[in-house]
């Protein structure tokens, strides 16, 4: 069903707009999500999300975040996605609140309402995306060290059996569908070579690699599968925050009991997308590595040669800079995969 579609088969819903404050303050007043007398004085967005609708609230005594997840991806409102998907996002935030280590780099959250799919969450105020580094940016080896504990903190502290109030397995299954699938079947509706010149021979020749396709697939499953840690799911820049006070993460709700190395790949993977130095994401693995026995290398050569490709070949696509060679991250991370050595994704 279309957005519309949707919109009109549910009239009952409190669908949020940005250029509705009034709305908004009435919605956060019903569900008791604002003080009796707080009274909101804009609405902005607040940076490029891809799930929710997010805003920028600004009342008359702070500055809040509030998310409204709703039956598409925001961005691109013809892909359906789990409605649900915000219980998660808030759960994980109920979970990391007493691990000091994590809680200390995310948001507060402030309040959750299921019935209007609302969460609101602390505003960290002067903050900065750290998708600017896909533009040329650098990270800090003190940021990076940052990124690599916090991770590795999440990992320890929830170690143990998978937890069922995290199996997000529908948030999953879509993600499945956009990492592992598509970017890898044949005739997607992709435009490569509008992206690259040449770009679209060099995705045939990878899918025509049935060692690489076949280790996919099997990352595909474990993906699905239950691991013994609760992750992030999505730690990329565009979940990264540049503050005066360190890195913040956001956006959790990707989050399920899985692979810690699911999510040391991701982020190994955007390090080298982002043309950051390969001593930077060797910062990042000793930062997360200090915390445990040490990740199974393969399966995070495996999972970051998968980000690499699917974000070249796939629907979600980067701002990537123009002097970066997308074909050659794709011979890159053919041979990181077959090497099973995330290292060699720098070549």
């Amino acid at each position: 069903m279309s957005k519309e579609g949707l919109i009109r088969s549910h009239p009952d819903f409190p669908w949020l707009r940005l250029d509705d404050a009034r709305a908004v303050e009435s919605l956060l007043m019903q569900r008791g999500l604002l003080a009796a007398d707080e009274r909101v004085q804009s609405c902005e967005k607040p940076g490029e999300g891809n799930m929710n609708l997010t805003i920028r609230v600004r009342t008359d005594r702070r500055s809040i975040i509030v998310k409204q997840a709703r039956p598409w991806v925001e961005k691109y409102d013809h892909i359906p996605a789990p409605w649900n998907r915000i219980q998660f996002e808030a759960r994980f935030y109920q979970r990391i609140s007493s691990i000091a280590e994590v809680a200390d780099r995310m948001p507060r959250l402030l309040g959750f309402d299921n019935d209007a799919k609302v969460l609101v969450l602390e505003d960290k105020t002067n903050a900065e995306s750290l998708a600017s580094l896909y533009a040329g940016a650098s990270l800090t080896a003190e940021e990076t060290l940052q990124l690599g504990g916090c991770l590795g903190a999440l990992h320890d502290h929830t170690a143990g059996d998978a937890d069922p109030r995290f199996e997000n397995f529908e948030m999953r299954r879509l993600n499945h569908e956009h990492i592992f699938e598509l970017p890898l079947a044949a005739n997607n509706g992709i435009d490569l070579d509008h992206l690259a010149p040449g770009l679209a021979a060099a995705a045939h020749r990878l899918r025509e690699d049935q060692e690489y396709c076949r280790i996919v697939k099997d990352l595909g499953d474990r993906y699905l599968a239950s691991g013994s840690v609760l992750l992030h799911g999505d730690y990329f820049p565009g979940s990264w925050l540049r503050t005066p006070g360190g890195i913040f993460v956001i956006d959790p709700e990707f989050c399920f009991y899985g692979d810690r190395e699911f999510d040391l790949g991701c982020a190994i993977a955007h390090l080298r997308l982002a043309q950051q130095p390969l001593e930077c994401a060797e910062t990042m693995w000793r930062a997360y590595a200090t915390n445990h026995e040490g990740p199974r290398r393969h399966l995070v050569a495996g999972f970051a040669a998968t980000e690499v490709m699917r974000r070249i070949m796939g629907v979600a696509q980067l701002p990537l800079a123009g002097n970066v060679n997308r074909v050659e991250l794709l011979e890159q991370s053919r041979r990181a995969m077959l090497a099973q050595n995330w290292e060699k994704l720098w070549g």
